[in-house]
């Protein structure tokens, strides 16, 4: 199989890389994925940014085989050779990492919080032997399923490949960085992928070998790294307009939910949301028969529901009527709870329901975080000197570690936006 990728360039899973990963593109849950926007609502900020999980899922698969290419070397010069098995389930695991997530990705977890989360799912998917993906998987060999399942949580006998699916420094973070990053046109997620590649390196370790990255060399990789990280949470993650178009959503789904939980069910709402609305667990089956278009084609449907306040938020996500956002990074976080109220009570007085019509948004992350085991973390290796931790290894990593990046936003619609700032500004330094 070769196929040709704007990130990538030419991908090729033939050969040794051509074993298993073929069938599994073709099952019918790994082609659901064509069908899952990876940055969700991001569309309303970039407009570029429509592609998949499938692609995405393509992407890690790609990485992961020239991950593979340069430390299958490395790790047989060091006696610990990795077999074929591990080999074919590291490229399966790569492959199915993201098979979970449901409609608009992170964004569906959020509206149904009593549901599952995404790697719950994608579990539940491998696991099931109802799933192509499951067959395909035992029909290589019959462990095959619960070994895969186990590596995409980051659990194998040896941790190089643990990590290389789950860790600090994985294939899925490596290709959605560079991926986000070209479909949105903006340049904040680029970093040097093959000069990152061509530096990692291995140490013994009691359970094989060991991640490392040479010091001499790829440390500016690694640290550009984490510095695209930080950026592209605080340029595209983390976009007002991207935050207030999930807001709107957000609302959308509760005020179903509370119409469901009063006992009706608006037309045009697929069962299996019907469902998690009232909080009743699904099948993996109904639950992977949900994609982006099936959301779409419900909130489409509830515009014209008798309901005036889901209509009206289904007409805003129809028509990109986003709420307006308000900085909260120069006020005292202490104070969000009060203004939260103030914020309600304006909305109210303005004849909103503040239920669906107010929010604080608070989104943060942490773009490097210490291990709390050693064992765990990135090493950097040097040629006349002891090994270091990545984070003692760099002053740009130190700086950053276990340092949160927060953005916190009132959410509100435009015709209160007025009384809103007059709020804010009474409340800033120096009033």
């Amino acid at each position: 199989m070769i196929l040709r990728d704007p990130v990538h360039g030419v991908v090729s899973f033939e050969g040794e890389n051509g074993r298993v990963l073929p069938r599994l593109i073709d099952t019918v849950e790994m082609q659901r994925l064509r069908r899952v926007r990876a940055l969700g609502m991001a569309s309303m900020a970039f407009p570029g940014a429509e592609h998949s999980r499938f692609a995405h899922a393509i992407g890690a698969a790609q990485v992961m085989a020239r991950f593979l290419a340069r430390v299958e070397p490395l790790a047989a010069a060091m006696g610990s050779p990795l077999s074929a098995v591990d080999h074919d389930d590291a490229l399966a695991a790569a492959l199915l990492h993201d098979l979970g997530h449901g409609p608009l990705s992170h964004l569906f977890e959020e509206v149904f919080p009593g549901m599952h989360a995404h790697e719950l799912w994608t579990s539940a998917a491998i696991l099931d032997p109802d799933t192509e993906v499951h067959r395909a998987l035992a029909a290589a060999e019959p462990e095959m399923p619960s070994r895969v399942e186990r590596l995409v949580h980051g659990v194998h006998p040896m941790p190089l490949l643990a990590r290389a699916v789950s860790g600090m420094l994985d294939v899925d973070r490596c290709d959605y960085l560079l991926r986000d990053s070209h479909m949105t046109g903006t340049r904040y997620g680029l970093f040097d992928l093959d000069w990152l590649l061509r530096s990692l390196a291995l140490e013994h370790d009691d359970r094989g070998p060991r991640l490392a990255v040479e010091g001499s060399k790829g440390l500016p990789a690694v640290e550009g790294f984490f510095l695209a990280r930080l950026f592209m949470y605080q340029q595209v993650y983390f976009h007002k307009a991207t935050r207030a178009a999930e807001s709107v959503l957000r609302s959308t789904f509760r005020r179903l939910a509370d119409l469901v939980a009063d006992g009706r069910v608006p037309a045009g709402t697929p069962e299996p949301i019907a469902m998690l609305a009232r909080g009743e667990r699904i099948s993996t089956q109904a639950y992977l028969s949900l994609d982006d278009n099936a959301l779409w084609r419900a909130v489409d449907a509830w515009r014209d529901d008798r309901d005036d306040t889901l209509a009206g938020l289904a007409e805003r996500c129809g028509r990109r009527d986003l709420f307006k956002t308000a900085s909260l990074d120069d006020i005292d976080p202490e104070l969000d709870a009060s203004i939260q109220q103030e914020l309600e009570a304006i909305v109210e007085a303005h004849g909103y329901d503040p239920r669906y019509f107010a929010a604080l948004d608070v989104a943060e992350v942490m773009p490097f975080e210490a291990p709390r085991i050693p064992e765990e973390g990135l090493r950097v290796v040097h040629a006349h000197r002891p090994p270091q931790a990545l984070e003692h290894a760099s002053f740009i990593i130190a700086r950053i570690a276990d340092t949160s990046f927060v953005r916190r936003r009132l959410v509100f619609p435009a015709a209160v936006r007025e009384a809103v700032t007059e709020m804010l500004e009474a409340q800033r330094p120096g009033r």
